[in-house]
């Protein structure tokens, strides 16, 4: 009988042992309650000083004392020592963004990036693409030895957003508890059973596989076939292909080529698969909505367009916004004017949650809540045991000067913010504390500490402190008085995850999940901090 790992998260075997971080700063940027992630994942010094929740889990099983140092490989691919890099155990050194071609983009406009290469990779660096190329041949050969016949998986897959799953129960209802019966799709999880064969991953890494032509593509709940766009790639000129166990497939070896194989294959950049993705909506919908896409039905763009010049994509089913005739990018346009049904339960834009987990929780409907008070969240429960404080609500917002963990760490962006991520404060709330501008301070609470200059302001609320994302455990962060002349970190030092029950509802309408569109997300923005001043800086 097995059991689901999720049920006994720190058992041993259901740990997981290998870390391949690529394109992110994981251990720093993303990881809300860093400290615990230097403890609990890689089992190496921290800051924090909380002790364990006293409430323990019902359906989970729990461990009295949890493991230290999770983790036996952190493999990070990058192309700068940010804090992820100083904590794993090999860096590979990735290309930089004019030594590599990649395509990048955002739903927050209509433009595709190209990343050119002008120059090769330097020294020993790679392309990201290169990189995981040669992992992929590696891990072929050594399945020769390792693993010479396939192996099934089972698969399991959540009720997903955009999809019929999302309408299969009227109730929620908990299949493991008996309370109905457990059918796969409908009132549990996908079930599939997949054949790996690990000796071919090279050659599926570098080919495009048939299920493409056979399965079509989608997202969003739109779906077009593409058998004549594949076919086109194994006869035309401009695709390379490769032989592989028999078959001819088009070729995806060189990141170019990859980058050509997704826009030749995308409703955003190939039109004639977008006008017929519109006509998959029309069946659906029974609405007309093929105009839409029938002036760009010629329009092909390639990769060495986007170098020559900027290129706006196609007005596509996939995304909500019309960009017909030049227009700006407005989201849910194609909601409301083209009366295209919202992607909800009712088809309608509501404000009533049908959901018994919102019910149960009382939000089925708009109402106010006040953030609950420092003490709920116990983040100083140590840290005020030395007497009194003055406790503030500390944010951490996206940065100033920069994107994400990218892009600052030159002279003109550290000129910018003092040569580091400042903590900024109100005039009345830094005279209370003693602290003038330019002053080094320790923000700090249970659960780790940072330490960097304060940016008195008046536009900053009372109650209130901000340090913005991210700073880099490189250079600028100096020990910590608070924590034992250790030294401090980042700004997701004092952080933690708190997860909302809410968005863990899922295979009921909307509340279905999808990665990065709807599931359970860790907020942050009701911690609670101390700051104050060093009285001696130590490098």
């Amino acid at each position: 009988k097995l059991e689901y790992s999720i049920n006994d998260p720190e058992a041993p075997e259901n740990h997981p042992r290998v870390w391949y971080i690529w394109r992110g700063n994981a251990i720093l940027a993303s990881m809300k309650g860093h400290e615990y992630a230097l403890k609990h994942y890689l089992g190496t010094h921290h800051n924090a000083v909380a002790e364990d929740a006293p409430e323990h889990t019902e359906e989970v099983k729990w461990h009295d004392v949890a493991p230290l140092g999770k983790m036996d490989l952190v493999v990070d691919l990058n192309f700068r020592m940010d804090s992820s890099a100083l904590y794993s155990d090999i860096v590979l050194p990735a290309a930089s963004w004019y030594e590599k071609s990649d395509l990048n983009s955002t739903d927050l406009h209509s433009f595709i990036h190209p990343l050119g290469q002008a120059i090769a990779p330097v020294w020993e660096s790679k392309t990201d693409w290169d990189i995981f190329k040669h992992i992929a041949l590696s891990t072929s050969e050594y399945a020769q030895k390792y693993f010479a016949e396939p192996q099934k998986d089972i698969v399991l897959s959540p009720l997903s957003h955009d999809s019929e799953g999302e309408i299969s129960q009227s109730v929620v209802k908990d299949w493991y508890l008996n309370e109905c019966e457990a059918i796969p799709g409908k009132t549990t999880h996908k079930i599939s059973i997949v054949d790996r064969d690990y000796t071919l991953i090279y050659q599926k890494y570098i080919s495009l596989g048939k299920n493409i032509r056979e399965k079509g593509l989608g997202a969003h709940g739109n779906h077009f076939s593409c058998e004549d766009a594949f076919d086109e790639m194994l006869r035309s000129n401009h695709f390379p292909v490769e032989h592989s166990n028999g078959q001819i497939l088009p070729s995806i070896k060189e990141d170019e080529w990859a980058a050509n194989a997704v826009l030749h294959l995308s409703t955003l950049t190939n039109g004639q698969l977008n006008v017929r993705a519109y006509q998959n909506m029309e069946k659906k919908t029974g609405m007309t909505l093929v105009d839409l896409g029938q002036g760009s039905r010629d329009v092909r763009i390639r990769y060495a367009d986007l170098l020559a010049q900027p290129r706006r994509y196609n007005t596509s089913p996939i995304w909500s916004g019309l960009m017909t005739d030049g227009r700006a990018y407005a989201p849910y346009t194609y909601n409301v004017e083209r009366l295209v049904p919202w992607r909800t339960l009712t088809g309608r834009q509501h404000i009533y949650l049908d959901h018994e987990l919102y019910i149960d929780f009382g939000e089925n409907l708009p109402t106010y809540k006040p953030s609950p008070k420092p003490e709920a969240y116990g983040d100083l429960r140590e840290t005020i045991k030395e007497g009194e404080a003055k406790i503030l609500n500390c944010l951490t917002p996206h940065g100033k000067w920069h994107i994400h963990s990218t892009y600052m760490e030159n002279l003109r962006m550290l000129t910018l913010s003092r040569g580091c991520e400042p903590c900024w404060l109100n005039e009345e709330d830094a005279d209370e504390l003693g602290i003038k501008d330019n002053d080094w301070v320790e923000v700090y609470n249970d659960h780790g500490v940072y330490c960097t200059r304060a940016v008195v302001s008046s536009r900053i609320p009372r109650g209130v402190c901000i340090v913005y994302h991210v700073p880099e455990r490189t250079v600028g962060i100096p020990k910590s008085q608070v924590r034992g002349n250790k030294r401090a970190g980042g700004h997701n030092s004092f952080t933690r995850i708190h997860l909302k029950p809410n968005y863990l509802a899922g295979g009921y309408g909307q509340f279905s999940y999808h990665f990065n569109y709807w599931g359970p997300i860790a907020p942050n923005r009701d911690t609670h901090v101390i700051v104050k001043r060093m009285e001696k800086l130590v490098w």
